[in-house]
This record gives structure tokens, C-alpha cells and sequence, in this order.
């Protein structure tokens, strides 16, 4: 699955906020070009290829089935991420495919089989994966110096207020509620840290906000093959902001990170019971620009993060971008722990 010197064409399919943040970092990586912005609005596909010198089009799968184009990036709702990303494995075009990989386990294996009978890469849009808190978490969990890991608390959470868009509330478009929303990042990153999951157990309920078929809260436990145990909570009743937390427990320290804001520390002994120390890492720049322009220039940057890491695995190398199967496991682990949501009255 090499990636030849030239320059990759992209279509990019859904041209929304996300997507338009996606095509500017399709032109700020190397080795990519967008050849075709995508949406079924002509106006906003219009303004998205104006601003990156490429053609419009409506119909996705004429997007993604054009000659020029080597890798789809689907940024659309969940609810066309089987049938669009299918269709692009199948026309020869490797894929990344926003979170969720598709809203249930069933549309994700469809996924997974196209990619496999295709020889082409199929990757889940996890840029968590490479903001700079959880890269330094993985450098240091992997250097050893909290000893073995043991165990995993996460957390994220937000208002269902701060984004109401009525679609993500939509269990036909989305496939659930939190978890599959700004939970299903969460369910990444601790899978990731974890490993291969073994068994899942959950709860949720859906009380206050009461949409139809979508849990405001989502509890899981979950245990891998290595025999480690995490625990995550994700949420859409978070009154205090937006929160995202991960902590790493190891026989000999600690190490917790979190994004917005950008921090990593750790804790850690030399020997178990000995005298601990601490170092924290703050990511200056990544503070400035978010103040200066927003999170969104740090997702911008993860994005381009994620593209060298497409390009990179194209050539073989390992690197942390989510895999299609990736992808399927955070949807299989959602779907198992949320069981029968409980709402009022």
C-alpha cells in the first residue's frame, strides 16, 4: 500500500464546519491536494473549493469515483459514512472517515470489508490522537516511567446547549447519543491506551434533556485482554464547560492529561512506595494560538498531524492514526455499554 511521490487527490465529501477545517489542512499537508469539494449545498461546496483552487460537485459518489482523486475524506453526517465510504473503497480510493465510523457495528463491518476486499486504507478521523497532551502521555506511558499500567479513569463532558444541532440528537443519524458524540473520542483514546477490549459493561440514562433514544450520560467498564481495567464517563450535563480528562495508572505513578486546556502531568516514584516527584507539561504555543484564533487552530494542526500519519502508514510505517477497525471497536464498545436508555416521566 505504497504512496507514490505525487501528490494525493482528495475529495472532500461534506463541506460543513469540520469539513471546511479539513480541507484547509489537506492544503496545508504535504503530499495533498484537494482535487473536489463535495457537499449536497452547491453554495458552501462552492466556497470551500474557491478557497483551495479545486471543482465543485454535489453528488458524492461521482466525488468519489473521479479519476483524480486517491483518498476520500468523508466529513458528513453519520448516517452516509457506510454508503459513501463503501462506495469509495470500491471505486480503488482509500478513505478517512470522520467519528463515528458509522452509527452502528453492522454499518462499520461493511466498511471493514470494503476496505478489505479493495487492498485500500481505511481510517477513522480520532485526531485526539495527536494533540500534544495525549502524544506526550503515550511517550511517557511508553518510557516506562509509571511502571506497568493498571488502570483508566476518563472523563468528557459538555452541555447539550453548546451544540444543538438537531441531528446529533437524531438516533437515526447518529446511531445513539454522547457516546457516539463527543464520547466516542473518549472510547478511542482509553481503547487506545488500553489495548484490545475484552468485555464491556455499562449503563446510561437519558433524564434530563429527554431526546428520544439518546443517553445524556454513558457509563462504561471496561476490562482488556492484558487484564487492565478502565472506567469513562461521557456527558452532555457538564454545566462547568467543556472537559476532557484522561488518567493513566500505573504501578508507580500517574499520568493525566487533558486538551482545552492542553496539559500533561505526571507522578511517579522510582520504586513502588518511594518518594514521588512530578513534572507538567503546558504546551505554550498551542495555549497562545487557541487565545489568539481558537481551538480551532489546534484542531487544524491535528488535522495535518493526522494527514502525515495517513501518508506515512500508506508507506507501512506504524503510526498513532486510527484504523477502520479502530474505529469499529469505539462503536462496538458504545453500542454494548449504553443498553436501554432511561429517560423521565
Amino acid at each position: 500500500m505504497e504512496a507514490s511521490n505525487r501528490d494525493l487527490g482528495v475529495a472532500l465529501i461534506g463541506c460543513g464546519d469540520i469539513g471546511g477545517l479539513r480541507a484547509d489542512a489537506v492544503t496545508e499537508a504535504a503530499g495533498f491536494r484537494l482535487a473536489v469539494a463535495c457537499d449536497q449545498d452547491r453554495d458552501r461546496a462552492s466556497a470551500v473549493a474557491k478557497r483551495h483552487g479545486a471543482e465543485v460537485e454535489t453528488d458524492a459518489m461521482v466525488a468519489v469515483a473521479r479519476p483524480d482523486v486517491d483518498l476520500a475524506i468523508v466529513s458528513t453526517p453519520p448516517s452516509s459514512h457506510a454508503a459513501i465510504g463503501c462506495a469509495a473503497l470500491e471505486a480503488g480510493v482509500h478513505c478517512l472517515i470522520e467519528k463515528p465510523l458509522a452509527r452502528t457495528p453492522e454499518e462499520g463491518r461493511q466498511l471493514l470489508e470494503a476496505a478489505e476486499a479493495s487492498g485500500k486504507l481505511l481510517a477513522t478521523g480520532f485526531n485526539y490522537r495527536f494533540y500534544p497532551s495525549v502524544m506526550k502521555a503515550a511517550e511517557i506511558l511508553a518510557d516506562g516511567r509509571i511502571g506497568d499500567l493498571d488502570h483508566i479513569r476518563s472523563y468528557t463532558g459538555y452541555s447539550a446547549a453548546e451544540h444543538s444541532h438537531d441531528w446529533l440528537h437524531d438516533p437515526a443519524v447518529m446511531g445513539g447519543g454522547v457516546l457516539r458524540d463527543n464520547g466516542i473520542h473518549l472510547v478511542d483514546l482509553t481503547c487506545y491506551f488500553l489495548g484490545d477490549v475484552a468485555e464491556v459493561q455499562g449503563e446510561s440514562v437519558g433524564r434530563v434533556w429527554n431526546f428520544d433514544g439518546c443517553e445524556d450520560n454513558g457509563f462504561a467498564l471496561i476490562r482488556g485482554t492484558n487484564g487492565v481495567v478502565a472506567s469513562l464517563q461521557a456527558s452532555w450535563t457538564e454545566w462547568r464547560g467543556y472537559r476532557f480528562e484522561i488518567e493513566l495508572y500505573g504501578t508507580r505513578g500517574c499520568i493525566k492529561m487533558s486538551c482545552f486546556p492542553m496539559i500533561t502531568d505526571v507522578t511517579w516514584s522510582e520504586e513502588l512506595g518511594g518518594p514521588t516527584q512530578r513534572k507538567r507539561w503546558f504546551f505554550p504555543m498551542t495555549h497562545v494560538m487557541e487565545k489568539l484564533k481558537s481551538y480551532r487552530w489546534v484542531v487544524l494542526k491535528s488535522f495535518v498531524a493526522e494527514l502525515d500519519a495517513f501518508r506515512a502508514a500508506l508507506d507501512g510505517a506504524t503510526t498513532p492514526l486510527a484504523s477502520g477497525h479502530d474505529g469499529w471497536v469505539t462503536i462496538d464498545v458504545a453500542q454494548r455499554a449504553v443498553g436501554q436508555v432511561e429517560h423521565a416521566g
